[in-house]
């Protein structure tokens, strides 16, 4: 009985959510590959993708959720879960389960809200991309807040350069989603003030208020470009 709960205890402990939600991405694209192939217009759009235009016309509002979990293509999921899996993973351990799922959940709905206002209607766009960066946002806000933490100040370093070229790319003309990209960036960044890691200190009050008034106010923003405009 003792083993049974030593491993329990150590799954419990482990990154679980991260795994998990690593598990139901490549299960998603394994489905879309049998449904027709993960490339393929139609079943991208009809499995979750999000098209601006059908979103705003009151259509296929669950893509909105749904597209964090579809990839276009092999290349597109394997980056994406490669770097889900070790920055996530360490993230998960450093901040505990449910604050990273928040987190990486809400950072990609509001990437999403993003590329939905200001994405090309037509265009489809799908994958994990922003709740990743959501996650990247966080570790930049650790850096900032929590100074007297070298690796935390290193690895936001790090971070920040990956967010930099990650940008740069996206600018000179490749298949990524700058907006959702920077979408899950602010996302991350500022929902991490809101919820705070006392392990590390204490937030700010100020730091705290502010980014709750900055997120309700670009959300709203969002909320009116795309559904009124």
């Amino acid at each position: 009985m003792s083993d049974q709960k030593q491993f329990l205890k150590q799954i419990w402990n482990g990154p679980f959510v991260t795994e998990a939600i690593v598990a139901i991405n490549i299960l998603v694209f394994l489905w879309l590959t049998i449904a027709g192939g993960s490339t393929n217009i139609s079943v991208l759009v009809t499995h979750g993708a999000l098209v601006p235009a059908f979103v705003r016309n009151g259509q296929a509002i669950s893509s909105i959720f749904t597209s964090m979990f579809v990839h276009i293509g092999f290349e597109h999921i394997l980056f994406n879960m490669i770097a889900l899996y070790f920055i996530g993973r360490l993230l998960e351990r450093i901040i505990g389960h449910w604050k990273f799922l928040v987190i990486y959940i809400f950072s990609g709905i509001f990437a999403n809200f993003a590329s939905l206002t200001f994405s090309n209607p037509n265009s489809i766009s799908a994958g994990a991309s922003g709740a990743i960066f959501g996650i990247i946002g966080v570790w930049l806000m650790m850096a900032e807040q929590y100074r007297d933490y070298p690796a935390l100040i290193d690895m936001g370093k790090q971070m920040l350069l990956f967010s930099v070229l990650g940008v740069v790319s996206g600018l000179m003309g490749s298949n990524m989603n700058i907006v959702a990209h920077l979408g899950g960036l602010i996302a991350g960044f500022l929902v991490a003030y809101v919820i705070g890691f006392p392990q590390f200190g204490k937030t700010p009050t100020w730091k705290r208020s502010g980014s709750v008034i900055l997120i309700v106010l670009m959300m709203g923003m969002f909320f009116k470009l795309a559904f009124t405009s």
